[in-house]
């Protein structure tokens, strides 16, 4: 199975693309809100590497959310124009299940990756990572971050966690104080996720759940929208 896979969720884009035997082929760019005018470059470019054409392709994954809501649109639309136009199976995958991935640390360890919010929210989740499977331990989660690990606080118990993302720095001492875990510079300067934790992640959710649809997939925002309505001024009626 060759398999093409796109992330776009955050400020960092990944493109992937997972040969049959096992190499990595990958771009990897940063763009603040600009991920539609690159990402078909970086397609090309990482299937031009890898000595792979469109055609050849087997499978394709996505990164769904939760996210920038402009990038978990241009990935998912791109994706699912591919997958219809070459008649591939589209599977979509979580961001914080691949952060989770990306954290290094002792088998029994809980990772939970902390990803940034906006406005001083964050997105957070709990997982139980194996060779290659990922038990959910906490659903991703959306709030302030005292609401947000302190519900995974409770979750979780006393069992040993470990946490990484771009979400850790700004609230170091938050984590500390609900989940008991003083994160270090490594943890703190994970930014994105690793082409191998997103082809993992992709093949695991292929296998496990097989193939989203490809009309009802849609992005896990978690958040509302920033965009909303102008109050229209309300005026009395007439008269009875």
């Amino acid at each position: 199975m060759t398999t093409l896979c796109i992330d776009t969720a955050t400020e960092f884009g990944t493109v992937v693309v997972a040969r049959d035997d096992d190499t990595l082929t990958s771009a990897r760019w940063r763009s603040q809100g600009r991920h539609g005018e690159h990402l078909f470059g970086h397609i090309e470019s990482a299937l031009a590497d890898a000595g792979i054409a469109r055609e050849a392709l087997s499978l394709i994954g996505v990164d769904i959310g939760p996210g920038r809501f402009t990038s978990l649109r241009v990935g998912l639309g791109t994706a699912k124009g591919l997958a219809f136009g070459l008649g591939l199976p589209l599977v979509g995958f979580s961001s914080l299940a691949v952060l989770a991935r990306t954290i290094d640390g002792d088998r029994d360890c809980v990772r939970v990756p902390v990803m940034n919010g906006y406005r001083g929210d964050v997105f957070a989740a709990a997982y139980l990572i194996g060779d290659t499977a990922a038990e959910e331990l906490t659903a991703p989660i959306f709030g302030s971050p005292d609401v947000v690990f302190g519900e995974i606080r409770e979750r979780l118990g006393s069992r040993p966690r470990l946490v990484g993302g771009e979400g850790v720095r700004a609230n170091a001492n938050i984590i500390e104080a609900e989940l008991g875990v003083r994160p270090d510079e490594v943890q703190m300067a994970l930014q994105a996720p690793t082409p191998g934790a997103i082809a993992t992640e992709v093949h695991y959710r292929f296998r496990t759940t097989g193939p989203s649809d490809l009309d009802s997939l849609e992005p896990n925002y978690l958040r509302p929208s920033d965009a909303k309505l102008p109050e229209q001024n309300q005026r009395p009626g007439p008269p009875s």
